[in-house]
């Protein structure tokens, strides 16, 4: 039993998160993440990569569960973004650190706390794209030196029904070497990765898709994903699955060429 309780412990702790986020300007953020006490921890350079390393740091202690194994459009890579580690003797961030702990892992998605401003603020998420929502709120604030606006945040076009089926009632272009805001003011390069986006251009290399947005479930997204240039299309079952879907492309362009 004492066995039991100890392993049940470890994996508790693990369910936290430390992002030491060093950098961040319109969607790209470069950063470190921590797991639990440990002070190794693991560079990123965009919110797909860090989302991407996220789920592996949870994978590696099996807490929270993924409920769903995430899809990768046929013809691509599984292995987008290579895990970074490095140790420091200080878990913070140049700029902010935000603390999170993740309860669950369903519907494709994340669930947990967000924590920052040394614990003084808190907020609940109920999907990844919450969690990026309210992390580019809270690292706009402490950039621009405004208030957070949260309630904005977690209302925002691209979780808001009403207004959201109203744009996408048809596929929204999107090309990983345009570096300009999307529908709802997402950019979608820098998200997936700014330096893969400048690599992509200087070899001429293209990553272009069609997007289509069906259902709002669960504070996500679901639809359908066609990739041009491999003449492929996936559902996809979340944002995160979406992106997923879009930096395996992306990994496999660069890589193939």
């Amino acid at each position: 039993m004492m066995a039991i309780g100890r392993m049940s412990g470890v994996r508790e702790l693990n369910r936290y998160l430390t992002i030491a986020v060093d950098s961040y300007d319109d969607w790209d953020i470069g950063g470190v993440i921590f797991q639990g006490d440990s002070f190794k921890g693991v560079r990123f350079c965009s919110f797909a990569e860090m989302m991407i390393n996220m789920d592996r740091l949870f994978d590696s202690v099996g807490a929270p569960k993924q409920t769903f194994q995430m899809r990768n459009l046929p013809g691509t890579t599984s292995e987008a973004f290579q895990m970074r580690s490095i140790k420091t003797a200080e878990k913070k961030g140049k700029l902010h650190t935000i603390h999170i702990y993740l309860r669950f892992r369903y519907h494709a998605s994340w669930q947990g706390t967000m924590l920052w401003d040394d614990g003084k603020q808190k907020q609940q998420f109920e999907s990844e794209l919450q969690f990026i929502l309210l992390t580019d709120a809270i690292l706009k604030g402490c950039t621009e030196g405004k208030t957070v606006d949260l309630q904005k945040a977690l209302s925002h076009p691209a979780v808001s029904s009403d207004e959201f089926f109203n744009v996408s009632g048809k596929y929204m272009e999107l090309c990983m070497t345009d570096d300009t805001e999307n529908a709802f003011g997402l950019n979608f390069s820098r998200i997936i990765s700014h330096k893969a986006a400048d690599t992509l251009k200087q070899n001429g290399q293209k990553a272009s898709f069609s997007l289509k947005v069906m259902f709002l479930e669960h504070f996500t997204w679901q639809g359908i994903l066609y990739w041009r240039e491999g003449k492929v299309q996936l559902p996809f079952r979340s944002f995160k699955e979406m992106i997923y879907m879009i930096s395996s492309v992306v990994e496999t362009t660069l890589t193939d060429g």
